[in-house]
C-alpha cells in the first residue's frame, strides 16, 4: 500500500467529464480530480509514501524500469514531493548545465529547491516554509485559504 500510480491522461473519454484528468490510483482503489495538487494530496492522505507519475496507459510503455519514483514528504505542515534526477542551473559563465541532485517541489504554493544530499534538502525546504511563516514582506502567504488549502 505504500506504492501508487499518478496519471496525466489528456485523452477523450465518453464515461469521464473533460475537466477531470488527473487518475490517482492505489491498491485498487482510483479516483479522477480535476487538479494535480488533489490528486497527490488523496495519495498522501489514505497513506501513500511513493509514486509514479504516468502519462499513458500501463500497458503502452515499452518499460516501465526507466520512470522517476517520486517520494512524498511531510514536513511541518507542508506536503511535497522528492525525486532523485537532473536538476538544470548557470555556472559561474552563464553556461546552461545539469547535475544530479534531489529536488522538493510544495504540492500548491512554494518555491522548489534541489541539494546534494537528501538531509541538505529537508534543511533547505525547512528554511522556505519558515520564511513562508515569517512572510516578512507581507505578501499573503498565510491568509485562508491562499496558503492554508494545502495544510497536512
Amino acid at each position: 500500500m505504500n506504492e501508487g500510480e499518478l496519471f496525466f491522461l489528456n485523452t477523450p473519454d465518453p464515461n469521464r467529464p473533460v475537466e477531470l484528468k488527473y487518475l490517482a490510483e492505489f491498491d485498487k482503489n482510483h479516483k479522477w480530480f480535476e487538479k494535480q495538487e488533489d490528486a497527490l494530496l488523496y495519495l498522501f492522505d489514505n497513506g501513500i509514501k511513493k509514486y509514479k507519475y504516468l502519462t499513458k496507459e500501463l500497458d503502452k510503455y515499452k518499460s516501465l524500469k526507466n520512470l522517476l519514483t517520486y517520494e512524498l514528504w511531510h514536513l511541518e505542515n507542508r506536503v511535497g514531493y522528492v525525486t532523485y534526477g537532473d536538476e538544470q542551473y548557470y555556472d559561474e559563465n552563464e553556461k546552461l548545465e545539469k547535475r544530479k541532485s534531489y529536488i522538493w517541489r510544495f504540492i500548491g504554493h512554494g518555491r522548489s529547491c534541489f541539494a546534494q544530499t537528501p538531509e541538505a534538502l529537508k534543511d533547505k525546504v525547512l528554511s522556505h516554509i519558515n520564511h513562508y511563516k515569517e512572510d516578512t514582506e507581507d505578501r499573503g502567504y498565510n491568509t485562508y485559504p491562499y496558503y492554508t488549502k494545502y495544510y497536512r
